[in-house]
């Protein structure tokens, strides 16, 4: 599994827009990108490549920055961080504990905020 998934995430791109397949190569050809049907199936599927020309292009027909389609995973907790860092056990109980003070802190944050308004 390739570690972005730029086709699934241009097939929901176009999902989300109510574009079918046909609409966005007509789109792209407007733009100046010749690229068939079968071609988009492809890359939405994975199994062809997509060029940084075509991926330009299709950000401009769905008005989205390119940066949009490479997104990684989620952010991990930072325990879970320094754990990979081989920190030793004390260290990460005490990020552990940071790290849910700073939890806490936006949860209070948010509720002032909330009674504020």
């Amino acid at each position: 599994m390739p570690k972005y998934e730029i086709g699934k995430k241009i097939k929901a791109f176009r999902e989300e827009r109510g574009l079918s397949q046909s609409k966005v190569v007509e789109e792209l050809a407007q733009l100046g990108i010749n690229m068939s049907r079968e071609t988009l199936s492809k890359i939405e599927n994975n199994s062809r490549s997509i060029s940084a020309i075509e991926l330009k292009a299709i950000s401009d027909v769905f008005g989205v920055d390119m940066d949009d389609f490479f997104d990684e995973e989620e952010s991990e907790d930072l325990v879970t961080f320094f754990r990979r860092k081989n920190y030793s056990q004390n260290t990460l109980k005490e990020i552990s504990q940071l790290q849910e003070m700073v939890k806490i802190f936006i949860e209070q944050e948010k509720i002032y905020k909330k009674e504020k308004y």
